[in-house]
């Protein structure tokens, strides 16, 4: 009788217990941050918001280091890569409100060559992202086991392929291809890699040889390179405005950035204009990766976070640019 009682317990109990987040679909929301742009850099930069990403249903909505963002029909679609080796992919629909709602969130390992998940930080640390608009082939470069990885679109399942580059130095630990983006050219694409502790180099995806770019300095003392992205990929002439941000910090001051415009031009880049600088009163963070869609005006600019907060929320923050 006493087992019959207390099993009855037992069932009561779980009949009325609450749903656990891990029986649930993965959903992101977005919570309005406080913040403002009273004088942007750019006259023709408008500051449209920020937002803290708020995952439901899953704990690896963290380190997220470089974002790719495409239209599809009323919406945007959002796809990430984080320090821990996996893919997140989400959407921005207007609730029209000034906001975004709740939108399903997917994440995907990334897997290495031989179709398995990445088992450790130093294999799994992807840093940067950029994508092939013609096919949606994606290609990831990695800061601890230092490497570029192709991987395609659909299924994302398989297993990707690490690209045989040749001509790159070796960089320094932690500090190596943190920036990569995609450069469509009439003979064939290439890749714009920038590293965190300094350099350029342009890999012909044809050949797979990369060569060093001339660049520009970073925009002052502690500053580094974080992620770039190239907004006109089809110039004939292989030339490309490109968009590039930097971050820095200290533990006085805290995070900064700096979102600049360069200009490649064969073997050159060179700095066109600081565009903004994220300092307060905006909101700061690590932001790491920027990515930018065409609309009627000229461009809306996303840029993402790999959070310094304990609780490891992402922020993303939105500019218009007047171009």
């Amino acid at each position: 009788m006493r087992i019959i009682l207390i099993s009855l317990a037992l069932l009561a109990a779980s009949a009325h217990a609450e749903p656990q987040p891990y029986l649930q679909k993965p959903t992101v929301s977005f919570r309005p941050l406080k913040g403002s742009d009273p004088k942007p850099v750019n006259p023709k930069m408008r500051y449209v918001g920020g937002y803290e990403l708020e995952a439901r249903g899953t704990s690896e909505l963290v380190g997220l280091s470089d974002l790719h963002v495409f239209p599809d029909g009323d919406l945007l679609k959002i796809e990430a890569v984080s320090d821990f080796g996996v893919m997140a992919r989400f959407e921005l629909k207007a609730d029209g409100k000034s906001g975004y709602l709740d939108s399903p969130l997917e994440i995907d390992p990334l897997h290495d060559p031989q179709g398995r998940r990445f088992n450790n930080k130093g294999e799994a640390d992807a840093e940067g992202m950029t994508a092939d608009p013609m096919n949606g082939e994606l290609y990831v470069s990695f800061e601890g086991h230092q490497r570029v990885m192709k991987f395609a679109q659909n299924p994302f399942s398989q297993a990707g392929e690490v690209l045989p580059l040749a001509g790159l130095p070796n960089f320094p630990a932690n500090q190596g291809m943190e920036a990569v983006t995609y450069l469509q050219e009439p003979d064939g694409g290439a890749l714009l890699i920038g590293v965190e502790s300094g350099g350029f180099w342009r890999c012909e995806l044809a050949s797979n040889v990369c060569t060093e770019v001339h660049g520009p300095a970073t925009p002052g003392f502690l500053y580094m390179m974080t992620s770039l992205y190239a907004l006109n990929h089809d110039d004939p002439r292989r030339n490309h405005d490109i968009l590039g941000l930097y971050r820095y910090y200290d533990p006085f001051t805290g995070p900064r950035n700096v979102l600049r415009l360069l200009h490649l031009e064969g073997d050159t880049l060179s700095t066109v204009s600081d565009m903004v600088k994220i300092a307060p009163p905006l909101p700061v963070d690590n932001y790491e990766g920027v990515a930018a869609v065409k609309n009627a005006t000229g461009y809306r600019i996303f840029l993402i976070s790999d959070s310094l907060k304990e609780d490891g929320k992402p922020k993303l923050l939105v500019f218009d640019w007047a171009r």
